[in-house]
C-alpha cells in the first residue's frame, strides 16, 4: 500500500509539472488538438500512450544510471559537449517558462482579486521558496493535494458542457494532428525531465516507476480529452479566443467561478516550483552553494525579469525547446544497455 501511495506522489507530480497556464487556459489544447476537430481526438490518444511510456522510460533511466539531475542525464545520454549545449537550451528556457509563470501568477491574483501585480508576484515568490525548501518530499506533497482539484475542475467541466459538435465528422486531408501530438509531447516531456529525474534516481523499485507513469500520463490523456471535448462542443464561440475555457465557466455561478480561479492559480504554481526545483538540482552540480541560496537566486532573478519582459526571448526559445525534445524522445527510446 505504501508503493502504491509513491506512486501516485509521483503520478501527480508528474502531472502538476506538465500542466501550466495554457493547459488550464485551454489554448494549448485548442492550438494542438482542438483545431484538427474531431482528428485531435486520435492526437490526445497517442499524446497519452507517449506521455506513459516515455516518461516510465526517462525515470528508468535515471534509476539505473544514478542521474541527480538532466545536468548528468543529458551528458550521459548525449556525451560532454553535446550534452552541455543541451543543458545550456534547458536551463535557458526552463528559466523563462519560470519567469512567466510568476508573472502569470501575479497576473492572475491582480485580475481576481485587485492585488498589486508586484505583490502578487512576490507573494508567490516567497510561497514557492517556502514549499520548496522542504524537499522533494513537499513538492510531491504540494502536487498531491493540487492534482486531484485539477481532476475534479475537468468533471465539472464534463457534466455541465454539451456532448455534441456541431463539426461534421470527415475524412483527414492531412496527418499533421499525429505530428502536432509527438511535438506536443516532446516539449512537455523536456520541460518534465526537470523533476522525472531527479525523482527517477531516488526512487529504486521499478514497480512504483511504473504504476506513477501510467497513473501520470492515463490522468493527462483523461484532461486533455475532457477539455478539447468541451471546446469541441462550443467551437465556433471558442475558436478565436485566447482562454477558451473561460467561455466554458461564464455559464458557472460565482463560487465554481472562484474554483476555477483557484485552479488556474495552482497549475501555474505548480509549474513553477517544479521548473525551480529541476534547475537548482542542475546548479548543484556544477557550484558548491546550498540550495536555498540558489532558490532565492532564481526567485529574485525571475521577478526581476517579471518586471523588465520575457515573451520575445520566450517566443524564440519554445518552439526551439519542442524540437530539442525529439532528439530526447529518441534517445530515451533505444534499448536501456546503451546508457548503463
Amino acid at each position: 500500500m505504501k508503493l502504491w501511495g509513491k506512486s501516485f506522489q509521483i503520478a501527480a507530480t508528474y502531472i502538476g509539472t506538465i500542466v501550466g497556464a495554457g493547459f488550464a487556459s485551454g489554448q494549448e489544447i485548442l492550438a494542438f488538438f482542438t483545431s484538427y476537430g474531431h482528428w485531435g481526438t486520435l492526437g490526445i490518444l497517442l499524446s497519452t500512450i507517449l506521455f506513459v511510456w516515455l516518461g516510465y522510460k526517462m525515470m528508468w533511466l535515471s534509476s539505473c544510471m544514478k542521474t541527480p539531475s538532466y545536468e548528468s542525464f543529458n551528458q550521459r545520454l548525449f556525451g560532454p559537449t553535446i550534452g552541455r549545449a543541451i543543458n545550456l537550451l534547458v536551463f535557458l528556457t526552463l528559466f523563462g517558462v519560470t519567469t512567466v509563470m510568476l508573472a502569470g501568477a501575479g497576473s492572475v491574483l491582480e485580475e481576481q482579486f485587485q492585488l498589486p501585480y508586484v505583490a502578487g508576484t512576490s507573494l508567490t515568490a516567497l510561497f514557492g521558496y517556502f514549499v520548496l525548501r522542504q524537499g522533494l518530499e513537499r513538492l510531491l506533497a504540494v502536487n498531491s493535494v493540487v492534482v486531484p482539484t485539477m481532476l475534479l475542475f475537468s468533471c465539472l467541466i464534463l457534466f455541465t458542457g454539451q456532448a455534441e459538435s456541431p463539426l461534421p465528422v470527415t475524412a483527414p486531408t492531412t496527418y499533421t494532428f499525429l505530428w502536432k501530438a509527438v511535438l506536443y509531447v516532446s516539449f512537455n516531456l523536456a520541460m518534465a525531465q526537470s523533476v522525472l529525474i531527479p525523482i527517477g534516481c531516488t526512487i529504486r523499485e521499478r514497480l512504483v516507476l511504473k504504476r506513477a507513469a501510467v497513473i501520470g500520463g492515463g490522468s493527462l490523456g483523461l484532461l486533455l480529452m475532457i477539455a478539447h471535448a468541451a471546446m469541441l462542443a462550443n467551437w465556433d464561440d471558442v475558436r478565436l479566443m485566447d482562454i477558451p475555457i473561460v467561455y466554458i465557466t461564464d455559464q458557472w455561478n460565482d463560487w465554481l467561478q472562484l474554483f476555477f480561479v483557484f485552479v488556474l492559480y495552482s497549475e501555474i504554481f505548480t509549474t513553477l516550483i517544479s521548473n525551480v526545483f529541476g534547475i537548482t538540482q542542475q546548479l548543484r552540480e556544477l557550484l558548491p552553494i546550498s540550495e536555498q541560496r540558489i532558490y532565492t537566486a532564481l526567485f529574485l532573478a525571475s521577478f526581476l525579469f517579471c518586471l523588465v519582459g520575457y515573451s520575445q526571448l520566450l517566443l524564440f526559445l519554445y518552439p526551439l525547446f519542442g524540437y530539442l525534445g525529439l532528439a530526447t524522445m529518441v534517445r530515451i527510446s533505444l534499448p536501456q544497455r546503451l546508457y548503463r
